[in-house]
């Protein structure tokens, strides 16, 4: 009996060729993270080549591509189907992008290689819909909300590639994450509870962080707390706090004859360099911040400015410059220089991993005689010490062109470290990196660090932590509870839109409700009913905003204060028809979607015009009905868009011809038994039943 011969469709072969062609080329012809990249490694460190480029992460720790599963999943390497595809277009399509970009890339082949393995697919030309499919559920399954959309953009994005190469058998130009519905951000509920939690920092330490500011004695305690200090000064990401330049400093003269203080911001995520002016609350506290800083590094500016002037000669301080003429160096004068511990057996740890190689010299020991004793040659000390230079240097950011020399938060090489003294190396400096001061705020004490906390003595427990990025968190919170407009809220963080403030705001469903309670009565807080107060009120104040605003949970275009533990909602969600709902200038999402309600609400008026043209049965009332409810819209958006209005002025809507289900009910009885008026206290009139 013959052999059967696989026929395999030419499409098929043609894909198989052009996959890879693809990865012969990334391999042998493309040179970004270098032209002497080990491309066949399943892990890449990346960090010197980002570093010529000037990128900060590079400043910060090193930078490295995994082409494995995460390590609490066994991070086994990527199978054969997918490593070489996913190395070729990480190298052809990410390298010449920001560190980030390929975290989410990694991210969908991760996925992409368990629904392969999964599905048990021979190869990655013969993927289709239904394995990325597979890919899309891995993601879900994995990921937070927030970062899956980037993921399976980043899928996707892979999938269209693949087709429009030509590198897969059936087609994929149509395939699309399905996307899922994110959380609504609720304000009420531990979901809620748990996410503030998480995204602001603990008050008590907050307190602590006050008392660790003062209580603060060694340097990079000093330095830790001072650098707090300013975060809290300004909602800042800690990379943008990393490249302050040391003249950060910016004064100006008010109109009210004070001086403000403010600091230059390398601005990040789209946002541009700005200046950022300090509340006069925190002014003094930013001064002599920033002078504790500047007192801790100014010896490592020094030292960069003597390595920009002598790039081949070893800095060494006044006192130890009586060193740079001896050729040979007992390891007692060794120490000095490195600013190690007084220990040889340190300094001959240091020696050897250093690679730099011992002499002998006689010695005449008072009892053993002439004995041979360890020493090193002073240029072997000089060599390594200048070829531990920062990549890039003297450049510390290409895009800003700031120089170590000119920048804020360069330190004596080892300040965090254990030296014989806490100053530091005195022949070569280093910048401080995002994990001396997250480890020293307490965001990774599970794993045993000590805290700023502990080592000044107010914390022997290790209760108290927070990460850096709350403190962005937290004052943007307490700018939406002060009623500061998104507009400056956004300026202030330093962002390209007012749309992402809502990610950074927390502010508590008590928090609203205290807020809408204290404009009942008040004309400048509140536009409507609520800004009345009856006459002769039989309770106090505080008793008749706690009746007036029960409670309040978030809507599209405001809050409402309906009371659910008494009724449900009988409006089916009209809220803009709705006498219990009111409206916070100031916040740009719900008025756009008030906007966007009145211009659906006029093309439904339009159409009802068409069909009274038409002679439509009925369509008088829809033209009245709409006619109401844009004349009501125009009113409110005139109001939330009013520059004279202060934002957070609480708007409610007045009376309408709108009635819930049981006023409706109550007035139709009344009409038919005659008895009573036909409107109730506070509505328009309404039109008797036919």
């Amino acid at each position: 009996m013959s052999e059967a011969i696989p026929l395999i469709p030419r499409v098929k072969l043609d894909a198989e060729g052009n996959l890879a062609k693809f990865i012969d080329h990334a391999r042998n012809d493309l040179t970004s993270f270098g032209a002497n990249l080990n491309f066949d490694t399943d892990w890449w460190d990346v960090t010197d080549y980002y570093s010529k480029k000037g990128h900060r992460n590079s400043k910060q720790g090193t930078i490295t591509i995994h082409f494995s599963q995460r390590l609490k999943e066994g991070g086994a390497p990527f199978c054969d189907q997918v490593k070489g595809f996913a190395k070729a277009y990480i190298r052809s399509n990410l390298g010449n992008r920001a560190s980030a970009s390929f975290t989410f890339a990694i991210t969908a082949f991760r996925a992409l290689n368990e629904a392969i393995q999964q599905l048990d697919v021979q190869s990655l030309v013969d993927c289709d819909a239904s394995v990325f499919n597979k890919a899309a559920e891995f993601i879900r399954a994995k990921t937070d909300v927030g970062d899956n959309e980037s993921a399976g953009y980043m899928l996707a994005k892979i999938a269209r590639y693949l087709d429009e190469k030509g590198m897969v058998y059936a087609p994929l130009h149509n395939w699309h994450y399905p996307r899922i519905r994110k959380a609504t951000g609720g304000r009420v509920g531990p979901e809620f509870e748990q996410r503030r939690q998480q995204k602001m920092p603990d008050p008590a330490a907050l307190d602590g962080l006050a008392q660790a500011f003062h209580l603060a004695a060694e340097p990079r305690d000093v330095l830790i707390t001072s650098v707090a200090a300013i975060l809290c000064s300004a909602p800042e990401r800690i990379n943008e706090v990393m490249v302050l330049p040391e003249n950060c400093e910016v004064e100006q003269d008010g109109k009210d004859g004070r001086k403000y203080l403010g600091l230059r911001w390398a601005g990040s995520k789209g946002a541009a360099d700005h200046i950022k002016w300090i509340l006069p609350g925190m002014t003094d506290v930013v001064r002599e911040a920033l002078a504790r800083i500047r007192r801790i590094t100014e010896p490592a500016r020094e030292m960069a400015r003597w390595y920009e002037q002598n790039p081949e000669k070893l800095f060494l301080p006044p006192e130890l410059e009586h060193l740079r003429d001896q050729d040979i160096m007992v390891l007692d004068k060794v120490w000095q220089i490195v600013n190690l511990a007084p220990n040889k057996r340190a300094v001959r740890s240091w020696m050897q991993k250093a690679g730099i190689p011992f002499i002998y010299i006689p010695f005449q020991h008072p009892i053993q005689g002439e004995i041979q004793i360890k020493a090193a040659r002073f240029a072997d000390i000089e060599r390594h010490i200048v070829n531990t230079l920062p990549p890039g240097f003297p450049i510390y950011d290409e895009g800003r062109d700031l120089k170590y020399s000119e920048a804020l938060l360069v330190i004596p090489g080892g300040l965090f470290g254990n030296r014989s003294d806490g100053d530091g190396s005195r022949c070569m400096f280093e910048v401080v990196k995002y994990h001396h001061i997250g480890c020293a705020l307490g965001q990774n004490k599970l794993s045993g660090s000590t805290t700023v906390f502990q080592r000044v003595g107010i914390d022997a427990e290790g209760k108290l932590g927070m990460r850096s990025h709350q403190f962005r968190h937290w004052l943007n919170t307490l700018a939406q509870g002060a009623n500061l407009s998104q507009v400056d809220i956004a300026k202030w963080s330093g962002r390209a839109s007012v749309h992402q403030n809502v990610a950074y705001d927390h502010v508590s469903s008590e928090e609203i409700v205290t807020k809408l309670r204290e404009a009942v009565g008040d004309h400048a807080k509140a536009i409507g009913p609520l800004a009345e107060i009856p006459k002769n009120l039989p309770v106090s104040r505080v008793e008749f905003a706690t009746m007036a605003v029960p409670t309040a949970h978030v809507t599209l275009y405001g809050f409402c204060i309906h009371d659910f533990t008494s009724t449900p909602c009988e409006m089916f969600r009209k809220c803009l028809d709705c006498r219990e709902h009111v409206c916070i200038k100031g916040i740009p999402d719900k008025t756009q979607r008030v906007r966007q309600a009145l211009e659906e609400t006029k093309q439904m008026l339009v159409r009802a015009q068409q069909a009274v043209v038409e002679e439509v049965y009925g369509a008088e009332d829809w033209v009245a009905t709409n006619q109401a409810a844009v004349n009501r819209m125009e009113q409110l958006l005139a109001i939330l868009t009013d520059p004279t209005v202060a934002d957070g002025a609480v708007v409610q809507l007045s009376a309408t011809n709108t009635y819930s289900l049981s006023e409706g009910a109550l007035l139709d009885r009344m009409h038919l038994e005659g008895s009573g008026t036909p409107t109730l206290p506070g509505a328009a009139p309404r039109k008797a039943l036919r």
